[in-house]
């Protein structure tokens, strides 16, 4: 994250359980700030008991024992204030996903951590040397491009603001060094991440140990 940014609030008592199905990928993705906090409870659950202790290096003590890798969500206050420096609004379920924790950790098996509120950003601006924007409108992005991440597996996460769709979500893509250009456009923030967790599935059942239990 940004030098100086304020440090994200970490939850420190034990999530309540969600409603039952509530954090299913099946149900479609998460809409509101209910969802995403079911959505990424039954994440991290899953991800607490798959994954080992050193693929969740990014994650406290404090966050492995209530069983949420992210933060307390972000204020309207902080909401605001983003998109008062970008200059627009933000797409609702990256919105809302914000509001239910304001970053994350560990999303996955190839995505470390998720930027806060305070160091989300424009690509230009940020300067960031892994790829120059002209590089990924090159690749089809209309831009500005918000970086949503920091390096996961040589990896980050993107959505492009030039690329509204009639529900005003923008297009989010993951880039890394090992695809042959931008990965898979999803429609929003939200099915990325639902993306994300089918993939982490896929390869922890392939490796013997199935997410759900009636995969087993």
């Amino acid at each position: 994250m940004q030098e100086n940014a304020p440090d994200p609030v970490v939850h420190t008592e034990r999530q309540a359980p969600p409603p039952e199905g509530a954090g299913d990928p099946a149900a479609g993705p998460p809409a509101t700030v209910e969802a995403w906090r079911a959505f990424l409870a039954e994440f991290s659950a899953d991800m607490l008991r798959l994954l080992d202790e050193g693929d969740l290096y990014t994650t406290s003590a404090e966050q492995r024992s209530a069983c949420w890798l992210g933060y307390d969500g972000a204020t309207e206050e902080r909401l605001s204030a983003l998109e008062h420096r970008l200059g627009q609004a933000l797409p609702p379920s990256y919105r809302s996903f914000l509001a239910a924790s304001d970053g994350w950790t560990t999303m996955g098996t190839f995505m470390y951590r998720l930027r806060d509120t305070a160091s989300v950003g424009w690509l230009d601006e940020l300067e960031h040397e892994a790829f120059p924007e002209e590089y990924l409108r090159g690749q089809g992005l209309i831009g500005p491009v918000l970086l949503v991440s920091d390096e996961g597996d040589a990896l980050y996460w993107l959505l492009d603001a030039g690329d509204v769709s009639p529900d005003g979500e923008w297009p989010a893509y993951a880039w890394a060094s090992w695809y042959p250009g931008l990965g898979e456009r999803h429609h929003s923030f939200a099915e990325l991440v639902v993306g994300e967790r089918a993939s982490f599935e896929d390869l922890v059942g392939a490796q013997g140990r199935p997410a759900r239990p009636e995969d087993d």
